[in-house]
């Protein structure tokens, strides 16, 4: 099958993501590095798929790059990221359970990430990194919490959980239950500059979740 691309700069990257393969995506500093890594990308989600007992197709024809946007600043330092044209469409019902069996599938990776670590492995910390793992943790809920808010369906603070692990669960629960609720959706929400959607959400999160599975691969090899 023939994919698009659409490249996005962030927090100073660029992600080129493929629509039609929620959540497979090519980071690099450099933009034509980024989509020249498509293919790449495209080859491991499909095999990522597959060890997950779920079909999709792979590439079979050339790829078109539709969309490069660039991030800007809007009030507050906050930095605006892309809304492409492939976020207007609404989710329909039907792709309901695709969606919930990617959310469980990159749920399951980034849980095996952590699998045997100890506390203090889980504590500690790193040279040039923002946070420990168990803060990456804390940051992949938050950050599900927030794109479900941009649309008005996030959890109420008050019954987050404070400790790590309980907070992941509760907050995907939380999305796994609002499923229905992004299908009906239909509109694009404005926020301090930046354009959401449902399928934007969704988007947002599998991206995420994905991104910082491998993080913490790369910081867990470091504890070897």
């Amino acid at each position: 099958m023939a994919y698009i691309v659409c490249a996005e700069e962030m927090d100073g990257r660029w992600i080129a993501h493929v629509p039609d393969l929620p959540g497979c995506f090519s980071a690099h500093k450099d933009r034509d590095v980024a989509i020249k890594g498509v293919p790449s990308a495209i080859e491991s989600y499909v095999l990522w798929c597959q060890r997950h007992g779920m079909r999709v197709s792979g590439l079979a024809g050339p790829l078109m790059v539709s969309e490069v946007i660039r991030a800007w600043t809007y009030e507050d330092e906050y930095e605006v990221n892309a809304f492409f044209a492939s976020d207007r469409p609404p989710v329909v019902a039907e792709e309901l359970d695709e969606y919930r069996r990617l959310l469980e599938m990159t749920r399951a990776d980034l849980l095996a990430t952590v699998e045997g670590l100890a506390p203090q492995d889980l504590a500690k910390e790193f040279s040039g990194e923002r946070w420990p793992i168990q803060g990456i943790l804390r940051h992949v809920a938050n950050a599900d919490l927030w794109y479900l808010d941009r649309l008005g369906l996030a959890l109420p603070r008050a019954e987050l959980p404070e400790e790590v692990m309980p907070r992941l669960t509760r907050v995907r629960e939380h999305l796994l239950d609002k499923l229905p609720a992004l299908s009906s959706r239909t509109g694009v929400v404005a926020l301090s500059g930046e354009l959401w959607s449902a399928r934007k959400v969704l988007r947002r999160t599998l991206w995420h979740e994905r991104d910082h599975t491998d993080h913490i691969l790369k910081l867990r090899a470091v504890l070897r």
